[in-house]
């Protein structure tokens, strides 16, 4: 199968359920990514037309209050995909 996020290597643990993602079945986004408002955004409306839970949303809205708090008071910038190993490991998946 092959790698879903290209980008990053990481371990993340649902301390509710148990269930482990890594790159190979999730994907990261930075909080300091001035896109990623827009995307959770994008998220939020299109969980709730495919019928998310109310709590789903609700869960959302609070992340995107936080992210959007994290942006105006620590970081914010646009996202890019920087030096040479990560181009070439994002986008010709080298070093996978």
């Amino acid at each position: 199968m092959e790698v879903v996020d290209r980008k990053f290597k990481f371990v993340a643990v649902n301390p509710c359920n148990g269930k482990v993602y890594t790159e190979e079945n999730a994907v990261v986004f930075c909080a300091k990514d001035r896109a990623l408002v827009a995307a959770i955004e994008a998220y939020i409306s299109s969980a709730g037309f495919f019928g998310a839970a109310d709590e789903h949303l609700e869960s959302m809205g609070l992340l995107l209050g936080r992210v959007n708090e994290y942006q105006r008071t620590i970081e914010c910038r646009v996202p890019d995909t920087e030096t040479d190993c990560e181009i070439d490991r994002c986008i010709g998946g080298k070093g996978l």
